[in-house]
């Protein structure tokens, strides 16, 4: 078998493999805190005020943010690429417009919150 670090398909392969355990991390890390901070007697708007202005969890949140849009976006283009007759050019094209504006809503969403 001959692989080439520069092959497109393995290299968003092993991207979507690092990412899934990534997001795994980042989502546990999410819900306990989240689960904690409820069981804790915090509500919802108490828990945005604690993360606005906080520098790690608005670094945490945007991590989180990036990982989600890139392993999605490589799961929609690979299930683009198999199960339609499109050409992968305008299919990459489509799933890159899609990430700009999957990054422009997280962007957006935790800039509300800084």
């Amino acid at each position: 078998m001959n692989v080439r670090l520069s092959d497109t398909g393995f290299t968003l392969f092993i991207l979507q493999r690092l990412s899934g355990a990534l997001l795994a991390l980042l989502l546990f890390t999410h819900l306990v805190t989240i689960i904690f901070a409820v069981q804790g007697g915090l509500s919802v708007a108490e828990i945005v005020d604690r993360v606005r202005g906080n520098l790690f969890w608005i670094s945490f949140y945007g991590v989180f943010a990036l990982t989600a849009v890139v392993h999605a976006m490589i799961g929609l283009r690979k299930i683009l690429v198999e199960w339609t007759p499109v050409n992968r050019r305008v299919i990459d094209v489509f799933v890159l417009l899609y990430v700009i504006g999957a990054l422009w809503l997280g962007y957006e969403a935790i800039e509300a919150i800084w």
